[in-house]
Order: structure tokens, then sequence, then C-alpha cells
């Protein structure tokens, strides 16, 4: 199994294609990332960002360059530790 560093996005749905620009741009500077969509609820648009752990935190500098550009105060859950898929 791959350990990995996760976070979820949660934004108003209005603001899905601001989002889905902002995290192309992430997925450029971190392309180890994964990126999936979670189901909407209430009215609001949901993300699953993973960062593979590779020896070192690839997810350390994301909060920080996120938390720069989030202009809007998108709702950015995380870092949580977890695993995925099998060896």
């Amino acid at each position: 199994m791959k350990e990995e560093y996760n976070f979820t996005l949660t934004l108003p749905l209005p603001d899905i294609d601001e989002a889905l620009h902002i995290l192309a741009e992430a997925q450029v500077n971190n392309p180890q990332m994964r990126l999936s969509r979670k189901p909407d609820r209430q009215e609001k648009a949901r993300f699953y960002l993973c960062f593979p752990f590779a020896g070192t935190r690839t997810d350390l500098r994301f909060k920080e360059w996120f938390e720069v550009r989030n202009k809007k105060k998108w709702e950015l859950f995380g870092p949580n530790y977890g695993v995925w898929g099998f060896t």
C-alpha cells in the first residue's frame, strides 16, 4: 500500500471554473498529485487532493501555496494521513 497525505477542498458550485483553473496550476506544480471530484453536497463542489509520501512530505508546500491563491476563502481541510492502493 502507498502512503499519502490528502486534502478535501469545498467551495460554492458557481466557483468551479475558478477552482479548476487553480487546481490545474497545482497539478503542474505537483505532477504526482491525484485529483478527484467528490459528490456535490448542499450546493457545494468538493474535490479530493492526494499527495504521495515518497520519503518526504510532498504536500507541505501545497497548503501555503494554495492559501495565497484562496481569495474566496474556500474550505481546505487537511492534510490527513492515509493509505492508498496495493503494492
